[in-house]
């Protein structure tokens, strides 16, 4: 335990000398950049200039409503509700306490002393405030000739330069954190866009990928993999959840489909059930994912898929007529030993094959309404022969025409392939 040191100065005749030291404090704590040092030299100092014993400052968590000493002299780190005891009151109501007979004060919050086995008598509280809230209060104990008038106005003057340290270097912490968590999201989507393929170039189809995420970083992926023996895989997927731990669920699942789909065996239900495994093995229960997988014959002319609770992909023929891929079973990521069926159709010369993620096709207007999949299904068939290239432009424009300028709530995501 700290012992108190004399007054700096004595009370009378000492106004100017007071003002300055007060003053020189002022400038030296605007030079410090850590609270825990703010908050101790504003203690040190407030206890020296009063010939108190103790000085506390207290801080407002408003997340729990509590005030909490970031420094006591003598006593460890307490927490209190706001409005418990003295210094809880003087922040609560904003209001200077000055008691010289503590002992016999009901206001007194006694459990700090019964556990530190300090004995208050004199305690004086002045509110702590910035910007014109009032964020803590420095609290004064014993003082053996009792606290005064002059005290209190003096300690409030030293509570209005330590309050704007306090909050200005914490407004500067916030923004500095803020200023590196939005550069590591920068990072974070700058990656996740590499991750995303450029589209190849291959014989006997054209295909593009498309994925404007709702926020920093998205949940959606796709993938467009030409394969050793002439034929061609495509993949789209939905993580559940938003942000970077569906972004990592999202890297390992496009990681883990590669090496899967390229790899001897090409059959879609293995892959999609050793897919299923490895997640559910590796990954909290609420994240999983929708997954389409298809393959490409060599030839062009057949489709062999499985979609794993995907929105049930857009088959545009060329004489205009649209069929849909209904069939379907569940995410990947959800249980165990689940099992899936692969399905075959048939492709043609001029067949346009579309795959949306729910936020196209789901996307809302300010009267929460939803754009529904007959919209989808008659703006691909309006623009069937538009450039593959711009199909999924158009899709996302039609659905933003819809939202009318409401906030994107999810990721939208496009991959289209035309058959030659």
């Amino acid at each position: 335990m700290s012992s108190a040191t004399p007054p700096l100065v004595a009370e009378s005749g000492k106004d100017d000398l007071l003002i300055r030291s007060i003053f020189e404090h002022a400038a030296r704590i605007s030079r410090e950049q850590q609270i825990d040092e703010l908050v101790r030299l504003n203690a040190d100092f407030a206890r020296d200039l009063a010939g108190a014993d103790r000085c506390s400052l207290w801080l407002i968590d408003e997340a729990s409503q509590q005030m909490w000493t970031r420094l006591a002299h003598g006593i460890e780190t307490i927490r209190v509700p706001v409005g418990a005891g003295l210094v809880g009151r003087c922040v609560q109501e904003d209001q200077v306490f000055l008691v010289n007979d503590a002992e016999n004060d009901p206001r007194l919050l006694r459990t700090i002393d019964q556990k530190s086995g300090y004995r208050t008598r004199q305690v004086l509280c002045v509110p702590m405030r910035a910007e014109g809230r009032v964020i803590g209060a420095m609290q004064l104990l014993n003082k053996p000739t009792g606290f005064t008038e002059t005290d209190a106005g003096l300690l409030g003057l030293l509570a209005q330069f330590a309050a704007s340290a306090i909050d200005t270097e914490r407004l500067r912490q916030e923004a500095e954190r803020s200023r590196l968590t939005m550069h590591e999201l920068a990072l974070a989507r700058e990656v996740q866009a590499r991750l995303l393929p450029q589209c190849p170039v291959v014989s006997g189809l054209d295909c593009v990928g498309f994925c404007r995420p709702a926020h920093s970083i998205g949940g959606d992926y796709y993938d467009l993999l030409p394969l050793d023996d002439g034929q061609f895989a495509f993949t789209l997927g939905d993580v559940a959840g938003k942000g970077i731990p569906a972004a990592v669920m999202m890297a390992s699942i496009q990681t883990l489909l590669r090496s899967l789909l390229q790899s001897c065996t090409r059959d879609l239900s293995s892959v999609m059930a050793d897919l299923n495994q490895t997640l559910y093995g590796s990954s909290t229960a609420e994240r999983y994912s929708t997954l389409f997988v298809g393959i490409i014959s060599a030839d062009r002319r057949k489709l062999t898929y499985v979609n794993g609770g995907d929105v049930p992909p857009f088959l545009v023929h060329a004489d205009g007529t649209l069929t849909r891929l209904a069939e379907s079973g569940m995410p990947v990521g959800i249980m165990p030993g689940v099992t899936w069926e692969h399905f075959t159709v048939p492709l043609a010369a001029g067949d346009t094959l579309v795959l949306v993620s729910d936020g196209i096709v789901e996307a809302r207007n300010q009267a929460e309404e939803f754009w529904d999949e007959p919209a989808a299904e008659r703006t691909l068939v309006e623009h069937a022969g538009e450039a593959l290239a711009y199909l999924p432009e158009t899709l996302c424009r039609a659905a933003d025409r819809f939202a009318g300028g409401a906030e994107q709530y999810d990721d939208m995501t496009i991959v289209a392939l035309r058959i030659h």
